[in-house]
C-alpha cells in the first residue's frame, strides 16, 4: 500500500483515469498562492529551489553596492593608503564569508526564512526578540539607503520639497518585495546586477589609470589615523545583516549546496574591493572630506557628465540593496503578524513601508546614519544567525542533540524559550553595542571589532550553555524543543 504524506503528490488508483485538467489547476493555484506568501510560513519546496546561478545574482547584487564607497571614501580622509584599505578589505571579506558560510547553509538546509527557523531554535520568548532584531535591522538599513539615494541626487540636481520626495520615495521602493522573493531575485538578476558592475568596473578601470602614484601617495594627514580594525568594521557592518537564511533557504541542498561557498566568496570579495576601492580613488581625486559636495564630480568624472544617468544607475543598485533590507524587516514582522486570522505578507509589507516614510523626517545626516546603522546591522540579527548555525550543525556532532526542522512549527507547538540561546543572544549582542559605542551613558568610544566579539561572544556562551545542560532530564525543554 502507497502511503500519501501531507507533501506528495496525489496517488492515481488502480482503474482510474486521472483528472489531468482538475489536478493542473488545484496545482497552479496552489503554487501560485504559496508563491505570492513567499513561503514566509512554509519550507521552500526542492522544486523551488533556484539554480546556483541565480543566487550567486542575488547575493551579489546585495554585496556590490554603491553605498559601500563610503567606506573607501571615509578610508582616505582618515589616513589610510590604498594598500591598507585593500588589506583591510580582504580581511573583512574573509571575515563575512566565514560567518556567512554557516548562516546562509543553515537556511539552505531548513528551506525556512530566519525569524520563522527562530521558533523552532529559540522558543516563543526568543523568537520575539529575533523578530524585534530582525524589523530594527532591516527598518535602519532601509532608511538609510534611502537617504543615501536622496543626498546623491541633491548633490546633482535641485530637489524641490526634500522631505516630501525622501517619503514617497520610502513607499515607492516596496514595490518588488510586495511581490516576494521571485521579484526580488528577477530584478537582481536582469537590471541590478549587469548595470552596477558594468558601470563599476568602467569606473574603476578609469580612476586607476587617472590618478597618478604622486596624488595616491599624498594622503590627507590626520591627527588620529584612524585603525584599520575600524575600516574593516565599517565594511562588515555595511553588509552583514544576519538574514543571509531568507535568501539561501532558495538554494538548492545535496551536493549543490556546495556551491553556495563560492556564491557568498565572490559576491563579498566584489563588495569588499570594487567601490571601496573606487571611492577612494575617487576622494584622491576630488580631496573633498565631505562626500555630499563630491557627488557632482564623481558623475561629471564617471558618467561624461549626466546627472541623470548618474542617478539612474545609483537607483537601480540602492533599489536592489532596498529589496533586501525591506525583505529582512518583513519576515521578521511577518514572524509575529502571521498569526492575526486573515493577515497577509503584502500587509505588513505595505504597512512597514508606509512606517518607513513617517521616519524619513527624523533622520540625523548620512554620515551619523551610516554610523548608527553599521553597527546595528553587525552586532544584533548576526549574533542570533550564529547560534542556529552551531545548533543546527555543531550540536548534533557535539552533544547528539538535533531538532526537528523538518517543517515549519506553529506558535502552540514552540517551547518557552531554548534559555541557553537566549542568554548567548543577549550577551552577544549586549557585547556587541557596548564596544560599538552605542551606549553612551556606558561607553561611547568604538573598541576592538564589535561584529567579531559579538559573534564570538554569542557561539561560545551557546556552546557553554548547552555544555551545562545537555546531560539534564529535562534538556530539551531547557533548549526550547517544539512539539513536531
Amino acid at each position: 500500500m502507497t502511503v500519501q504524506t501531507p507533501t506528495s503528490p496525489r496517488q492515481t488508483l488502480p482503474n482510474e483515469t486521472q483528472p489531468a485538467i482538475a489536478d493542473g489547476v488545484e496545482t497552479i493555484l496552489s503554487v501560485t498562492e504559496a508563491d505570492i506568501a513567499d513561503y514566509t510560513e512554509s519550507v521552500v519546496p526542492q522544486a523551488k529551489r533556484r539554480s546556483n546561478f541565480r543566487m550567486l545574482a542575488q547575493f551579489l547584487s546585495m554585496q556590490a553596492v554603491f553605498g559601500t564607497v563610503l567606506v573607501g571614501y571615509g578610508a582616505r580622509f582618515q589616513g589610510l593608503t590604498l594598500s591598507e584599505l585593500t588589506v583591510a578589505m580582504l580581511i573583512a571579506a574573509a571575515v563575512m564569508s566565514l560567518y556567512c558560510i554557516g548562516s546562509a547553509n543553515a537556511g539552505a538546509a531548513t528551506g525556512q526564512t530566519h525569524s520563522v527557523m527562530a521558533r523552532s531554535i529559540f522558543g516563543t520568548i526568543g523568537s520575539g526578540l529575533v523578530s524585534l532584531l530582525l524589523i530594527v535591522n532591516g527598518m535602519a538599513f532601509y532608511l538609510f539607503t534611502v537617504k543615501f539615494i536622496i543626498d546623491i541626487a541633491g548633490g546633482l540636481v535641485t530637489l524641490p520639497a526634500i522631505g516630501s520626495i525622501t517619503a514617497l520615495l520610502a513607499v515607492v521602493m516596496i514595490v518588488n518585495t510586495y511581490f516576494g522573493f521571485e521579484g526580488v531575485q528577477r530584478f537582481a538578476q536582469f537590471v541590478a546586477v549587469p548595470v552596477i558592475l558594468v558601470w563599476g568596473v568602467f569606473a574603476t578601470i578609469l580612476a586607476f589609470t587617472t590618478v597618478s602614484s604622486d596624488v595616491l601617495a599624498a594622503v590627507p594627514h590626520v591627527d588620529s589615523k584612524t585603525g584599520m580594525i575600524m575600516v574593516i568594521g565599517s565594511m562588515v557592518g555595511l553588509s552583514t545583516w544576519g538574514n543571509e537564511p531568507d535568501f539561501f533557504r532558495y538554494a538548492k541542498t545535496g551536493r549543490a549546496a556546495w556551491w553556495n561557498i563560492p556564491t557568498i566568496v565572490i559576491s563579498y570579495l566584489v563588495g569588499a574591493l570594487l567601490f571601496p576601492i573606487m571611492g577612494y580613488m575617487i576622494a584622491s581625486l576630488s580631496n573633498q572630506p565631505d562626500f555630499g559636495p563630491s557627488i557632482s564630480y564623481f558623475v561629471n568624472f564617471t558618467m561624461f557628465g549626466s546627472a541623470l544617468l548618474g542617478i539612474v544607475v545609483i537607483v537601480i543598485n540602492q533599489w536592489a540593496v532596498q529589496d533586501g533590507n525591506l525583505y529582512i524587516a518583513v519576515n521578521g514582522a511577518q514572524n509575529v503578524l502571521s498569526g492575526i486570522r486573515g493577515w497577509k505578507r503584502q500587509y505588513t509589507v505595505v504597512g512597514l513601508g508606509l512606517i518607513a516614510a513617517v521616519l524619513t523626517f527624523y533622520l540625523p545626516n548620512l554620515q551619523d546614519t551610516f554610523n548608527l546603522v553599521t553597527s546595528i546591522g553587525s552586532t544584533t540579527v548576526p549574533v542570533a544567525s550564529t547560534i542556529m548555525a552551531i545548533d543546527l550543525f555543531l550540536l548534533p556532532w557535539l552533544f547528539g542533540i538535533k531538532r526537528p526542522m523538518y517543517r515549519v512549527a506553529n506558535w502552540s507547538e514552540l517551547g518557552i524559550a531554548n534559555w541557553p540561546g537566549v542568554v548567548a543572544l543577549a550577551a552577544g549582542t549586549l557585547v556587541g553595542v557596548y564596544t560599538a559605542g552605542l551606549i553612551p551613558m556606558l561607553n561611547s568610544d568604538y573598541i576592538g571589532f564589535p561584529a567579531l566579539q559579538a559573534w564570538l561572544t554569542g557561539a561560545v556562551v551557546y556552546l557553554i550553555g548547552v555544555t551545562l545542560v545537555h546531560k539534564s532530564a529535562n534538556v530539551k525543554a531547557l533548549l526550547g524543543f517544539s512539539s513536531i
